[in-house]
């Protein structure tokens, strides 16, 4: 199909200002590939939805004038809200963090996000007249776009914006190490450099926490502690993409296995953990990393999952099936693989019976809607060794600070028994 000259070289206001704006989104999107990566993430892990940006926002920018004003409104609308959220997570670790990286291009998708769900909104109000001249004909397409809108907007636009932000999400700065753990770096079994914090044994047995998606090593100091007042050596750090690690985030814990071998690997080398003696205890997606390490890695002696929820698609089907929020969930997780540029590993429902023989520690809580479905179905394919407890009334993760004193005696009772620990 040829595209006519004056089409190409269109200056209706509505056409310029969307031609610029989508190139101004671009931009960032090539930046953040190509040009300011994060540390340590190769030149094509991100290539795939860079190209998806530039064949879609390059087809959209030819194709804009051509399009009915309906059309029009919604395709400025969408790449609008994908260009704003995208946005936001730069111009929020800006005034928490300072700029880095990709951060300057972020703020002018922000901007341009802003300028063109302004044009979406514009484009009804400038062309209310035009279009159909019966008013049974305005109401029938009024009728077929509310319905089509919230189609796209359910299965499509929120779903992929919202995969948005956990695999951008901006770093927050890392304090200064709490006192009786030192700083330390190791490589994960790819070569990203990892940073964190140990804690050196004093009963010869190490712990290696695995964070939650959003957070970084900060958010198990809690669990950490308590490790330690048992006498535990205990190995805090940021996943890939999180605080002070190299590599690009993802709150799926997808390529985290690979932190979690070099997180082994470091503690195997240390002369305060004796024979071996090597728990993980994983906190939301960190307990979906270590059931996914544990069968591969027989170095991890003992797994505690607390908050073990879905990594994958396959994960959500297997414990609810497919019914009204499956495409909600397919858009989600696939745009989530696009973005970060990492895939999931098998699903869990497979994993958790091939942790036996290592011991395995199943929590549940009610913080998080679903989470309970989930682990009751992750017990019910369990072999043994392994044990179930469940806390409806407790926020998800949160059992160490709501319910203290029972969760340090089964923890260290749990750790103590698979380890065998000596105090």
């Amino acid at each position: 199909m040829r595209i006519p000259r004056d089409v190409l070289l269109s200056r209706d206001s509505e056409t310029l200002v969307f031609r610029v704006a989508t190139a101004c989104a671009l931009v960032h999107a090539l930046d953040d590939a190509f040009l300011n990566r994060q540390p340590g993430v190769p030149l094509g892990q991100h290539a795939l939805a860079a190209a998806i940006a530039i064949v879609v926002g390059g087809a959209a920018i030819i194709a804009f004038p051509l399009l009915r004003p309906g059309l029009r409104a919604g395709l400025a609308f969408v790449f609008g809200v994908l260009a704003t959220v995208n946005g936001a997570m730069h111009a929020v670790h800006i005034a928490k963090d300072g700029p880095a990286h990709s951060d300057f291009t972020g703020a002018l998708a922000l901007a341009a996000g802003v300028v063109l769900i302004a044009v979406g909104l514009w484009i009804p109000w400038r062309h209310r007249r035009e279009g159909a001249q019966t008013a049974r004909r305005r109401w029938i397409n009024r009728a077929i776009a509310v319905v089509g809108g919230f189609v796209v907007l359910y299965a499509g636009l929120y779903p992929t914006a919202l995969a948005i932000v956990p695999t951008h999400k901006y770093r927050d700065p890392i304090p200064a190490a709490p006192t009786g753990y030192e700083s330390v770096e190791f490589d994960a079994a790819d070569g990203l450099q990892l940073s964190g914090w140990y804690a050196p044994s004093r009963n010869g047995a190490a712990v290696v926490l695995v964070h939650g998606g959003g957070g970084d090593r900060t958010g198990a100091l809690d669990h950490a502690q308590l490790l330690r007042r048992h006498g535990y050596g205990v190995l805090l750090y940021d996943s890939r993409g999180r605080g002070e690690s190299d590599g690009t985030p993802n709150a799926w814990g997808w390529g985290w296995e690979r932190d979690v071998e070099g997180a082994l690997d470091f503690l195997n080398e240390r002369r305060d953990v004796h024979d071996g003696r090597i728990g993980g205890l994983g906190l939301s997606t960190g307990a979906d990393v270590l059931i996914h390490v544990a069968p591969e890695h027989r170095a991890l002696r003992a797994v505690v999952s607390d908050g073990a929820t879905a990594a994958s698609f396959a994960d959500q089907t297997a414990t609810f099936g497919y019914d009204e929020a499956t495409p909600y969930y397919w858009t989600l997780l696939m745009a989530g693989q696009v973005f970060s540029g990492y895939s999931p590993g098998p699903p869990l429902e497979e994993r958790v019976p091939q942790v036996s023989p290592t011991p395995l520690f199943l929590i549940a809580a009610g913080g998080f809607p679903t989470e309970i479905d989930f682990n009751r179905h992750y017990a019910d394919v369990a072999k043994e060794p392994f044990t179930y407890w469940e806390l409806p009334a407790v926020g998800h993760t949160a059992a160490v600070r709501e319910r203290p004193e029972q969760y340090e005696r089964r923890v260290i009772a749990f750790f103590d028994e698979a380890l065998r620990a000596r105090g």
